[in-house]
């Protein structure tokens, strides 16, 4: 009783093995193979001997740019398998495969990969430059005006992508032109722009400035003593003084004076002496606006009255 499923399965078996032959007797060409020029041959290296001595049926299965089918073939070679079964094959095709290029084993995998390259060419924009023409002493304070507006430049350029399957993998600039120039964007600074060639040039003349602070200004002893000891330290009495961002005699911050006196020069030292004096008297702390020479004219002289 045992034996007879046995005997039932291998009936089933024969039958569907005849079945198989059946079909294929009936529609031979699903498995049929084609003679390929030589030159198709010769491009992948299968000889056409090689390609046509191999007719029994391999199962394959094919990836063609991610679509994978699998199919029965007759085919002799991975190459042959894929234009029998109908897949365009060309050197944009790059074969991968389980069985070796001259020899299609049954069970193999093939893996196509299509190349394709593109010529795209595209515009860009090229900036422009910004000139600024203008001295200023305290740009805080600085108007900007445009004398002349900047354009952008225009440069084509030709590219070359190299796309494998959908995937972008390389990309070359075979050329470029540039096709209208950028023209610069010009802007006028205006502001603050005296300068130390503007004043009479006296240099390092501590008896000059001395002598106008004993007999020019109204102001106490105290106030005159402290007015010589200071432009001494910061400056040397040189009302030119331009060596820093901080100017003339009392050397004062640019954007402090032109803010609180825009029409008087900083590098005027009768100005800055009057200013100073000014700025004093209105309740200027010289610990704040002069430290380090304050601080050694206290040591000499002490603090002044007034702040005691």
């Amino acid at each position: 009783m045992k034996t007879r499923p046995i005997l039932r399965g291998l009936l089933v078996l024969k039958i569907f093995i005849l079945i198989l032959f059946g079909l294929y007797n009936l529609h031979p060409e699903s498995y049929a193979y084609v003679e390929l020029p030589e030159k198709v041959y010769k491009v992948y290296g299968v000889s056409s001997e090689e390609a046509l001595g191999d007719n029994s049926i391999k199962f394959v299965t094919v990836n063609y740019d991610g679509e994978i089918k699998k199919f029965f073939s007759r085919s002799q070679s991975p190459v042959t398998a894929l234009i029998d079964s109908g897949y365009s094959v060309s050197n944009r095709n790059r074969i991968v495969s389980t069985s070796p290029i001259s020899h299609l084993y049954d069970g193999a995998y093939i893996q196509v990969y299509t190349y394709k390259t593109t010529i795209d060419e595209i515009l860009l924009e090229i900036p422009y430059k910004t000139i600024l023409n203008g001295e200023i002493l305290c740009r805080s304070l600085a108007q900007e005006v445009i004398e002349q507006e900047g354009v952008l430049g225009v440069m084509s350029q030709r590219i070359k992508r190299t796309y494998k399957g959908d995937m972008l993998i390389a990309e070359e600039i075979v050329d470029e032109t540039i096709e209208r120039e950028p023209r610069p964007q010009i802007i006028v600074i205006r502001g603050p722009q005296d300068l130390p060639d503007s004043v009479p040039q006296r240099g390092y003349d501590c008896g000059h400035w001395e002598t106008y602070i004993n007999n020019s200004i109204n102001a106490t002893t105290e106030e005159k003593t402290w007015l010589k000891f200071i432009m001494y330290c910061e400056s040397g009495c040189n009302a030119e003084s331009n060596k820093s961002f901080y100017k003339g005699l009392f050397q004062w911050n640019p954007c402090l004076w032109y803010k609180q006196y825009p029409n008087d020069n900083i590098f005027d030292g009768e100005a800055q002496i009057k200013r100073t004096l000014q700025k004093l008297r209105e309740g200027a702390n010289p610990n704040q606006m002069w430290p380090a020479c304050h601080r050694r004219y206290k040591s000499t002289y002490g603090e002044l009255s007034w702040l005691q």
